[in-house]
């Protein structure tokens, strides 16, 4: 049996809606400073570790909170 390579999809979610990757060589966390330009709440915001789901790898942003002290 020959031996196969998978490719794996990246896929960023954010409040429950999937976001396409907008460049595959770039960063996870370049891509959250990518697409906190179309979501404010990303702004200090930080990735998750990846999962991976199928044929996906999905990192899950995280807005940032603002009001925590410490």
């Amino acid at each position: 049996m020959a031996a196969s390579i998978l490719t794996l999809n990246r896929v960023f979610r954010f409040s429950g809606r999937d976001l396409p990757d907008p460049d595959p060589s770039m960063e996870p966390k370049d891509v959250l400073k990518h697409y906190a330009r179309q979501f404010p709440r990303l702004n200090g915001g930080k990735v998750i570790d990846p999962v991976n789901e199928g044929d996906s790898q999905v990192y899950e942003f995280r807005q940032g909170n603002f009001g925590d002290r410490g």
